[in-house]
């Protein structure tokens, strides 16, 4: 929108845009990548303890409290009574998903897993639509990626790998372009320090999970406070 203020705007933005940034990035979670980056330095660092209850309300917060069930939930239900437009839908718990990451606390440990809405159906970028091949390559990756990043075990990640070649056939997708993009995923982060660069341990795993997971998630952050 081209208004007499828009310049303004963009020139404020500029000022405060650093300031912001460098006193509530702290705060401030950017996808699902960072939220597991914090959330298993936060078990490392001996903070998640086996009663630690995970909250989530209005689909964008998420926090770990110190305090009793009971007072999250007065004060929550306070904010629902301050005005009959504001309803703080909460869910809290040993397991909660927020964005696309499921998380469960068990017994002090910390479990993630890929998030699947229950109206979410099967449907990707179908393989015969009029787009560039780049798109079908990237939205394989995409969702090998987000199955590594968020399983904690090798188990895990090969039964999410399962129902995910399942929705590429779904929609055109060959099993050969599937298995492509997988061996080269594997074959880009383990050729440098395992002899197969198939996965095929817990270790090998674990190694392309961590280097996934260290992939700067700040690079995505400053690409979308620069737009």
């Amino acid at each position: 929108m081209n208004m007499p203020t828009t310049e303004i705007s963009k020139f404020l933005d500029k000022l405060i845009r650093p300031i912001f940034d460098k006193h509530a990035r702290s705060i401030i979670i950017i996808d699902g990548v960072d939220l597991i980056q914090r959330l298993e330095a936060y078990t490392t660092n001996g903070y998640l303890k086996p009663k630690t209850s995970l909250c989530k309300y209005v689909d964008d917060f998420f926090f770990m409290p110190n305090d009793s069930l009971e007072s999250i939930d007065q004060m929550l239900d306070e904010a629902n009574n301050f005005h009959p437009n504001i309803k703080l839908v909460r869910q809290i718990g040993r397991s909660v998903p927020f964005r696309d990451v499921f998380l469960h606390n068990s017994n002090g440990a910390l479990k993630t897993s890929v998030y699947h809405k229950e109206v979410a159906e099967p449907y990707v970028v179908p393989f015969e639509s009029d787009h560039p091949d780049h798109v079908f390559r990237n939205t394989v990756d995409t969702a090998i990626m987000r199955a590594a990043r968020c399983s904690t075990t090798f188990s895990q990640f090969e039964d999410e790998i399962r129902p995910m070649k399942l929705m590429f056939l779904y929609n055109g997708y060959s099993p050969i372009h599937i298995d492509w993009r997988l061996t080269t995923l594997f074959s880009k982060h383990l050729q440098n320090n395992f002899i197969l660069t198939m996965l095929n341990s817990s270790d090998e795993f674990g190694y392309l999970r961590h280097q996934l997971l260290t992939t700067s998630t700040n690079t995505e952050y400053d690409k979308a406070t620069d737009n």
